[in-house]
C-alpha cells in the first residue's frame, strides 16, 4: 500500500463550532496524529505557520469570529491542506466569498451528529490520499529529476530522453530520438542479460537490473536500470516502455575501494595475528636444538680437562646431537631466508640431472632420528623404476623434507613413501596415519597449520613448510596436491612431475 510506504496518520485543526463538539474532537484523536483546536484567526495561522496541518475542519464563524481571510491567506501559501467548512443559512450572504476560496469540501449545517462524524472520517481519508498523492509525486519527481529518464516505443527506438540523460552519455535530443536504444548497448554484457529483459516486458513485466553502458564518447558507466512498459487501460496493450536509469559508477568505486580496505585491513589483522602466532613456534623450534647444543657443549667443555673419562661412545653421541641440532637450526632459518627470495621471484635454481629415487632415501635417511624421536616408523616402497629428472636437486629435496617432516610430526605411528613412474610421470607419495587435513588449500598459505582437531599446543613446525613447498612447486614446475589416505586414515601428499616437458632428458 501506498499509505504504508508514507507511514504516517494526518494532522487536523478543528476550527469553530467543532472545538466545542467533544465526539467529533475524541473521533479526530482516533483517526490523526495530532489534533489541533483553535477559535481565532491568529491562532489557525500560528498553527498552520509552524506545523503545515493536513486539515482543517470545521465552521466558517464562531461567535463575532471570521475564518475567511485567515483561510484566504492560508490558500495563497499553497500548502497541501485539505480544508472543510461548514456554513448556515446565516453565511448565506457570504456565500461568493466562501466558494471562492475553493475549499476541498463544503457541507451545510446538519444537527445530526451521525452525519458530523462520517464527514469527519470521508474528510480525513480524503485529505490521507491527497497527501500520499502529492507526498509520492514529490518523490517521483524528485527521483526522476535525478535519473537518466528515456521512452522508447514497442521496437527500443527511443522517443523521449530528459536532461539528465543527454548530461551523462553525452547525446544530444537530435543524436538520440530516433535511435535504438542498443546505441548504450556496452560489448562486455552477456546476450543474456538482454534476451531476459524483453522477455520480462514484453509480458508487461517491470525488468530492474544493473547493466554497463557505454557514453558516447566510448567511456562506461553502470546504471541501476528500472524498464516499465505501460499498458492501455482498456485493452490491456504495451503501448511504450519507460527506463529510469540511475548512475551508480562512483558509488560502485567507492564501494570497491572500500571493500578493497577492508579486505586489506582484514588481511594485515591475519597476517599480524599469524606473524605473533610465527614467532612463538619458531621460537620453540629454535630453543629445543639450541637447548640441546648448550647443554652438551656445556657438559663436555667441563669435563674437557678428564675427557677420556666421559666413554667415546656417548662423546660422539653428544657431538652427533650438537651437529643435528645446529644443522636443524640452519634449515629452519634457510628457509625462511629462502621464503622471502621466493615470494619475491629472486630464488635461483640450479638444474642437474639426478637420480629421483637416491634423492628420496638420502631425505629418508636424514629423517632418521626424527621418526625414532616421534616413534614413527618410515616404510619406502617403488615399483622398481629408477628415474632420473633434471632439476633443482637440493630444491627437490628441500620440498621432500618439509613434507616427511610433516607426516611424522602430524602422524601416529607409520609414514609411508612411494615412487611411482611411467613414461608420462614421476610421483612421490607420502602418507601417514594422523588426524588428516580439514583444510587442504589454506594449509599451503603461509603461517597457516592445519585445525583438523588440533588445538594450539599440538600444532608443531613454524607454520611455513606447506607454503614454502608450494612456492618451491611453482618455481620447478612440480605439481602438488594433498587428499585423504584412504588406506591409513590421515594425509596423503602426492607430488607430480610432468616427463612431456624433459625433452633433453
Amino acid at each position: 500500500m501506498v499509505e504504508d510506504f508514507f507511514n504516517k496518520k494526518p494532522s487536523i485543526v478543528l476550527i469553530g463550532n467543532a472545538v466545542h463538539n467533544p465526539a467529533l474532537i475524541e473521533k479526530a484523536q482516533t483517526l490523526c496524529n495530532h489534533v489541533f483546536k483553535v477559535q481565532t484567526s491568529d491562532e489557525l495561522l500560528n498553527i498552520v505557520y509552524l506545523n503545515y496541518p493536513n486539515i482543517i475542519f470545521g465552521s466558517v464563524s464562531h461567535e463575532d469570529t471570521f475564518y475567511l481571510d485567515a483561510i484566504s491567506w492560508i490558500k495563497k501559501l499553497k500548502i497541501n491542506t485539505y480544508i472543510v467548512l461548514y456554513f448556515e443559512e446565516k453565511h448565506t450572504l457570504h456565500l461568493k466569498e466562501i466558494m471562492d476560496l475553493k475549499c476541498q469540501r463544503y457541507c451545510y449545517t446538519d444537527s445530526t451528529q451521525a452525519s458530523v462524524l462520517t464527514e469527519l472520517e470521508e474528510s480525513v481519508a480524503m485529505a490521507l490520499h491527497d497527501t500520499v498523492y502529492h507526498g509520492f509525486k514529490a518523490y517521483f519527481h524528485a527521483f526522476v529529476e535525478h535519473s537518466i529518464v528515456s521512452k522508447s516505443d514497442l521496437e527500443g527506438n527511443i522517443t523521449f530522453i530528459n536532461e539528465n540523460f543527454t548530461k551523462i552519455t553525452g547525446y544530444t535530443k537530435e543524436e538520440i530520438l530516433g535511435k535504438n536504444h542498443n546505441i548504450l548497448k556496452h560489448p562486455s554484457n552477456d546476450n543474456e542479460i538482454y534476451k531476459d529483459l524483453w522477455d520480462t516486458i514484453t509480458k508487461g513485466k517491470v525488468w530492474r537490473e544493473r547493466v554497463l553502458n557505454r557514453n558516447k564518447d566510448g567511456s562506461d558507466f553502470w546504471a541501476d536500470t528500472i524498464i516499465i512498459p505501460f499498458k492501455d487501460e482498456i485493452t490491456g496493450e504495451i503501448l511504450e516502455y519507460l527506463a529510469i536509469r540511475r548512475d551508480i559508477t562512483q558509488l560502485l568505486i567507492e564501494k570497491k575501494a572500500i571493500m578493497a580496505k577492508q579486505i586489506h585491513a582484514d588481511e594485515e589483522m591475519k597476517l599480524s595475528e599469524a606473524k605473533d602466532a610465527f614467532l612463538i613456534l619458531f621460537t620453540h623450534e629454535l630453543k629445543t636444538p639450541l637447548n640441546a647444543i648448550l647443554n652438551f657443549s656445556q657438559y663436555l667443555y667441563k669435563h674437557m680437562p678428564h675427557i677420556d673419562e666421559v666413554p667415546k661412545a656417548k662423546r660422539l653421541y653428544l657431538l652427533d646431537q650438537i651437529y643435528k641440532s645446529a644443522t636443524s637450526m640452519l634449515e629452519n632459518v634457510t628457509n625462511i631466508l629462502d621464503l622471502g627470495k621466493l615470494r619475491n621471484q629472486k630464488l635461483h635454481y640450479n638444474l642437474t640431472l639426478f637420480n629421483v629415487k637416491e634423492s628420496i632415501l638420502d631425505v629418508i635417511e636424514k629423517h632418521g632420528s626424527l621418526a625414532i624421536e616421534h616413534k614413527r616408523t618410515m616404510l619406502f616402497q617403488s615399483d622398481g623404476s629408477d628415474p632420473f629428472i633434471t632439476s633443482d636437486e637440493y630444491r627437490f629435496k628441500q620440498i621432500l623434507s618439509n613434507i616427511i617432516s610433516n607426516a611424522i610430526k602430524y602422524g601416529h605411528t607409520i609414514v609411508e613413501i612411494f615412487l611411482i613412474s611411467d613414461n608420462e610421470k614421476i610421483e612421490v607419495i607420502v602418507q601417514d596415519d594422523g588426524k588428516g587435513i580439514k583444510d587442504k588449500e589454506e594449509v599451503f598459505e603461509l603461517y597457516t597449520q592445519s585445525s583438523s582437531g588440533l588445538s594450539s599446543i599440538e600444532k608443531k613446525g613454524t607454520g611455513i613448510g606447506l607454503h614454502f613447498v608450494k612456492l618451491l612447486c611453482e618455481g620447478m614446475g612440480l605439481e602438488y596436491k594433498i587428499e585423504d589416505s584412504l588406506t591409513l586414515g590421515g594425509a596423503k601428499f602426492i607430488l607430480t612431475k610432468r616427463l612431456k616437458e624433459q625433452k633433453n632428458v
